[in-house]
């Protein structure tokens, strides 16, 4: 079950959703890293749980 995901901090928008999901954080973690080598120290790839990215409002939960 797909439960983390990379957001990329964007400063005063926030987060905004990369689409990439993993199932687990290090391999979030690790997507993250790969796009911070690939866009350069300006950019923010964070990992984070869906969860709290539907508390943030980075993505919109399913309905239930």
């Amino acid at each position: 079950m797909t439960a983390y995901m990379v957001a990329e901090w964007t400063g005063r928008n926030g987060y905004a959703d990369t689409g990439i999901r993993t199932d687990t954080y290090a391999e979030a973690e690790a997507e993250g890293a790969r796009l911070h080598r690939t866009y350069g120290p300006q950019s923010r790839y964070l990992p984070m749980s869906l969860r709290r990215a539907i508390e943030l409002g980075v993505v919109w939960g399913g309905s239930r």
